[in-house]
C-alpha cells in the first residue's frame, strides 16, 4: 500500500500540492491578523480570551483545508473517473480497492497534517505575540496545554474525515463542480454559526464526529461500489 501510495503521488506530482497549503497558510494567517487589527477596541474582541481565539484560528484553518481536500478529491479520483484513465488503472494487477483506498489516504493524511500542523503553528505564534503586546490577560497552564493539543488532535481528525464525505455528491455524476461545492457547503455548515466563547468545538464535538464517522463511511461505499456501477 505504502508503495501504491508513492507511486500515485509521483504520478499527480503531489509536492506541488505543498506549495499551495504554504500559500493558504499564508493567506489565513494574514487574515487573522487583520481580524486582530480591525476588531481592536471592541467589546467582543475576536481574541479577548484564548478560547476564543483558538477556536477562530482552529475555524479558519479547518474550512480552508476542507475545501482544498475537495480539490484533491476532484484531481485524484472524480477527474481519472471523467477522463476514462480510472478504468486503465483497473487493469493493473491491482486490487481496485486498493487503488481507490491509496487516493483517500493521501487526500486524508494530507489534511490532517496540514490542518495540525497550522494549528499548532498559528496557535503558538499568538502565544508567542501576547508574551510581547499582553491582549490576552489570562495565562495558561500546563493542563490548558495539554487540553488544546487533544482538542486541535480531534479537530483535525474529524475534519480530515468529513473532508471525504464531498465524494458522495461528485461520485453521482463524476462531477469536478459537484465536488467542490458540496466541500463548499459543507464548510459552511461546520465552520459557522459560533458567538463568541459560548459554542466551542468541545461543546458541539458530537457533530464533527458524527461527520467524520459519515466521512468514513462514504470512503467505505465507494470501494464497495467498485465492482458494480462506478466501473462500467
Amino acid at each position: 500500500m505504502l508503495k501504491l501510495i508513492r507511486l500515485e503521488m509521483r504520478k499527480h506530482r503531489f509536492a506541488r500540492n505543498f506549495a499551495g497549503a504554504g500559500i493558504a497558510s499564508i493567506a489565513i494567517l494574514l487574515f487573522l491578523i487583520m481580524i486582530g487589527f480591525v476588531d481592536v477596541g471592541a467589546e467582543d474582541y475576536a481574541y479577548a480570551d484564548y478560547q476564543t481565539a483558538f477556536m477562530i484560528i482552529d475555524t479558519f484553518v479547518r474550512a480552508t483545508f476542507i475545501i482544498f481536500a475537495g480539490a484533491l478529491l476532484s484531481k485524484l479520483v472524480i477527474s481519472e473517473y471523467r477522463n476514462k484513465t480510472m478504468n486503465v488503472m483497473f487493469t493493473y494487477p491491482i486490487q481496485r480497492h486498493k487503488i481507490i483506498a491509496a487516493k483517500l489516504i493521501i487526500v486524508f493524511g494530507f489534511t490532517f497534517v496540514m490542518i495540525m500542523v497550522n494549528d499548532l503553528f498559528m496557535g503558538s505564534l499568538l502565544l508567542i505575540v501576547n508574551q510581547f503586546y499582553s491582549f490576552i490577560p489570562e495565562s495558561l497552564t500546563n493542563r490548558d496545554i495539554l487540553g488544546l493539543l487533544v482538542k486541535y488532535s480531534i479537530s483535525s481528525l474529524s475534519a480530515a474525515c468529513m473532508a471525504l464525505i464531498p465524494l458522495f455528491f461528485g461520485m453521482r455524476k463524476h462531477s469536478v463542480t459537484t465536488t467542490m461545492v458540496s466541500s463548499i457547503l459543507l464548510v459552511s455548515i461546520v465552520c459557522s454559526g459560533f458567538n463568541g466563547s459560548e459554542v466551542s468545538i468541545h461543546s458541539l464535538i458530537i457533530i464533527p464526529l458524527t461527520l467524520g464517522a459519515i466521512g468514513i463511511w462514504i470512503a467505505s461505499m465507494s470501494m464497495v461500489r467498485l465492482e458494480t456501477k462506478d466501473v462500467n
